[in-house]
């Protein structure tokens, strides 16, 4: 593995799109309600699902910043060298 800024990675591995990251959530998601719903009931499980994957496509859609929204600043000094 390469260490890096952004963390580890193997090396000639690409990143996770965007789709893959999704489903990687949604299935963790799924897991963790379907063990709540063994304790809670079915009803409850599948409603928390629910409510959850509800809050994450909201927090995806409207989070989305514009193109062009953010430029990129020069790194600046803030003391002359004083």
């Amino acid at each position: 593995m390469k260490i890096t800024n952004q963390g580890m990675q193997k090396v000639g591995e690409m990143e996770m799109t965007k789709l893959e990251e999704r489903v990687l959530i949604y299935t963790a998601l799924a897991v963790v309600c379907s063990f709540a719903g063994v304790f809670v009931g079915l009803w409850a499980g599948a409603l928390t699902f629910i409510q959850i994957a509800a809050v994450i496509e909201a927090l995806f859609w409207f989070g989305i910043p514009k193109p062009g929204a953010y430029k990129h600043r020069e790194h600046r000094i803030l003391f002359n060298g004083q």
